[in-house]
């Protein structure tokens, strides 16, 4: 029982103590105000600034800011009150020290303004004023006022821009010049002041737009025009009236549509396209494709117009068994992953082995803001002619290194086409480095070194590099160790020559049978 009665005592003095100090402050706070009024005169104009903001003003000072329209408590307020007749007074205040400052008025009155710097307040006096001082500074701010706004109205009434304002009901009630031009353009009248009338060119708005800013896009019909104008309009509606203002937008209409025939034009000329293409966009998204990836890959429509991922589009290829099958999976994802980083580097480009024997040549291409671009050409038929090609070109270097002769064949250039083992092993012609690096300047070189000097070799280089009609020929060389080798000259197709040599048999005596009896022989005889 002590010890609640104590903790009563002692929450009660607590509580005196708080309404103590809250009945001081709120007393030193509700006097404030007052300071200034009781400081100065009854009829004096004093604030009080605190930084920007207006603590504490007399009377006289609180109604000479009302009546200029200014009921924010701010020192712009005062600013532009005292201004046009003390001068600049936002530099004077700026630079304000600790050091009282008076200011004299500018228009020849006996008016004067005390600014007396207070630690962190800021106190403005508006001294030897009189009525009249008051009603000119109050007609000066009006003037100002009115000129403020008269710049104003002609800013908005020489704007290039169209603005109206309409009421509740939707009715015209104001518009400035551009409007009445755009309005006489549209009647086809050449008048110097139009009319104002209750319907507006655009006709009616949305009457559902909510208390707020809302822009829509129309166009207007002009006298003596085919193509109608364009106009963006931004409507505000407030809770008394809707305001609108309309913004040129013919090159931005033509502009899209420009775009849009562009875009179809390439649509069309993808749709021609016997190369299957796919872009995807940022996002890895399928964003563009042509039928021919669908005749190609067998992807139905529905699928590919639903947008599917790059990922979505391999899975879907890898099913229907047109991706070359990988080993395993983790590095079929790993090959993708780097297909797609090339593709954007612009450095992807393989060749794609099917399994029902179809070659596809992927390539991979950039496009602006991240997007990318795969190109499918099925090249099985090149493919197929390249590898008959090279089979072709094997069987017949097979076939002539059967040959025993040495047989060597050279262009209307001069250049090494084919050479068979034979002529290799006798010239010493190392074939494996590639037929590039010969010619028939440098075979001849080899010729003539190996052989005694004769005019064969230069008759050989003259028939060779001759572009008319070549008839076949043939001539003999010695050669440093004493055979005598043959050297054959024959034109084919293409203006290229056929070389073959081969070395003369030496003759080996016969023996010829006797069919007839030798006269001498019978003589001998008896």
């Amino acid at each position: 029982m002590a010890l609640g009665i104590l903790d009563l005592i002692v929450v009660t003095f607590l509580a005196a103590m708080i309404a103590t100090v809250g009945i001081a402050v709120s007393h030193k706070f509700s006097r404030r105000p007052q300071r200034l009024r009781r400081e100065t005169g009854r009829d004096d104009i004093a604030f009080l600034l605190d930084g920007e903001d207006i603590i504490d003003s007399t009377c006289d000072a609180a109604v000479l800011l009302s009546k200029a329209g200014f009921s924010e408590p701010h020192r712009d307020s005062i600013i532009a009150v005292l201004e046009p007749t003390f001068g600049d007074l936002r530099q004077t205040l700026d630079e304000c020290e600790a050091e009282p400052l008076v200011l004299a008025a500018i228009d020849g009155s006996s008016s004067w303004v005390n600014i007396v710097p207070a630690g962190n307040t800021i106190r403005i006096t508006v001294g030897g004023h009189s009525d009249a001082n008051v009603a000119q500074i109050n007609a000066l701010t009006l003037v100002k006022g009115n000129t403020e706004l008269a710049e104003l109205r002609d800013v908005v009434k020489n704007a290039p821009t169209m603005m109206w304002r309409c009421n509740e009901k939707g009715q015209l009630l104001w518009a400035n010049d551009a409007y009445f031009q755009v309005a006489d353009a549209c009647a086809g009248a050449e008048i110097e002041t139009a009319r104002l009338s209750n319907t507006p060119l655009f006709g009616e708005f949305d009457d559902t737009v909510a208390l707020e800013s809302t822009q829509t896009r129309k166009s207007l019909k002009i006298a003596d025009q085919d193509a109608p104008r364009w106009f963006d309009i931004s409507t505000y509606k407030s809770e008394t009236a809707t305001f609108h203002y309309a913004a040129g937008a013919d090159s931005i209409v033509r502009a899209e549509l420009a775009q849009r025939n562009f875009v179809q034009t390439l649509s069309q000329t993808f749709a021609q396209l016997s190369i299957g293409l796919a872009i995807f966009d940022s996002r890895r998204q399928l964003a563009t494709f042509n039928p021919a990836l669908l005749d190609m890959t067998g992807i139905n429509f529905e699928f590919l117009s639903g947008r599917p991922t790059l990922d979505a589009v391999l899975d879907r290829l890898r099913e229907s068994r047109m991706l070359p099958e990988p080993k395993n999976y983790t590095s079929w994802r790993e090959q993708f992953s780097a297909m797609e980083q090339a593709a954007k580097n612009g450095t992807y480009s393989e060749h794609w082995d099917l399994p029902d024997g179809q070659t596809f040549r992927v390539t991979g291409r950039p496009h602006p803001d991240g997007a990318f671009a795969l190109f499918f050409e099925d090249i099985s038929a090149e493919i197929s002619l390249t590898r008959r090609f090279r089979s072709e070109i094997e069987t017949g270097q097979a076939v002539i290194d059967h040959i025993e002769d040495a047989v060597v064949v050279f262009s209307n250039a001069g250049n090494l086409v084919m050479a068979n083992t034979a002529y290799s092993t006798l010239w010493g012609t190392d074939l494996a480095d590639g037929l590039t690096h010969y010619d028939l300047r440098i075979e001849l070189r080899k010729w003539q070194d190996r052989c005694t000097p004769t005019r064969i070799w230069t008759n050989l280089r003259e028939f060779s590099s001759h572009m008319g009609l070549r008839q076949p020929w043939t001539d003999t060389a010695i050669m440093d160790d004493g055979r005598h080798i043959t050297c054959q000259a024959d034109p084919i197709a293409g203006g290229m020559t056929l070389i073959r040599f081969k070395f003369e048999r030496p003759k080996t005596p016969t023996i010829q049978k006797l069919v007839q009896a030798d006269p001498a022989l019978l003589s001998a005889k008896g």
